[in-house]
């Protein structure tokens, strides 16, 4: 465990003079200041400031958490072809669930403080009512849930293929989120990981601000229940097959 935290400490040093921290605290700031300026002047219903910028975080994490994989294989890449991370100063897989770590670890973070300045925001600088702060987290906490599985299938593509296959993959996955928010996706979003955090973000919302029949919120919970469920599972497959994989792989080939 301690080997763990000091190749954690490590990796994290190695990214302070890059852009992958500044990249984790300058989106949410303009991010949030984006959607304030917004709705500055408009009508400040509570579900429509909700379901809009949760829709829009879900849309864009594809495409940044692509972004975000590849700066991170490519810094490995450049500091020895991968040799650091397949095992040049930690044991192969310490290295690799420390570099997860701290994906996940940035992306928590940089979800939670869009969401706080956001709130902080709309109830300083326009004293909206009724909104509860628990939700916004909880939805966050769904959000940050629901990329997971991305983290762990960016990462491989961009150890495999590059950072420019991440962003393009990353880019088909911002039109999947926003497909998977349609009626298109009503029925295959609890199999979709593009999926989970809109829709369990936008469920959230109508559980709290829509006035529904009640058999309608019966049904309605059973989606959130067994799409949660569905998306557990799927990261603790897909965490071990990566493992499996990162264990086997022996970094990029020449022809890659």
């Amino acid at each position: 465990m301690l080997l763990f935290f000091r190749c954690l400490a490590a990796d994290f040093q190695k990214t302070k003079r890059t852009s992958f921290i500044w990249l984790h605290l300058t989106v949410p700031v303009i991010c949030a200041s984006v959607f304030l300026l917004y709705f500055y002047n408009r009508d400040h219903d509570p579900y429509q400031l909700y379901r809009t910028y949760f829709e829009a975080i879900a849309i864009a994490l594809p495409l940044l958490i692509g972004i975000v994989c590849g700066m991170t294989a490519s810094l490995e890449e450049r500091a020895g072809r991968f040799q650091v991370l397949l095992g040049g100063t930690a044991p192969k897989l310490t290295a690799y669930l420390s570099k997860v770590t701290l994906l996940l670890f940035m992306n928590l973070c940089a979800v939670f403080l869009a969401i706080g300045l956001y709130v902080l925001g709309l109830k300083v600088l326009f004293h909206v009512p009724n909104l509860t702060i628990a939700l916004f987290l909880e939805a966050g906490a769904w959000l940050a849930a629901g990329s997971v599985t991305l983290y762990f299938i960016y990462f491989l593509i961009s150890c495999i293929f590059g950072m420019g296959a991440s962003i393009l993959i990353g880019g088909a996955g911002l039109l999947m989120t926003a497909l998977m928010n349609t009626g298109l996706g009503d029925v295959i979003w609890k199999y979709n990981p593009w999926a989970w955090g809109i829709r369990l973000t936008g469920y959230k919302g109508i559980d709290r601000f829509v006035q529904i029949d009640p058999s309608l919120r019966s049904v309605l919970d059973g989606e959130i229940k067994q799409g949660a469920f569905i998306m557990v599972f799927a990261i603790i497959a897909v965490f071990a097959l990566s493992i499996v994989w990162f264990i086997r792989w022996e970094g990029r080939k020449a022809y890659e």
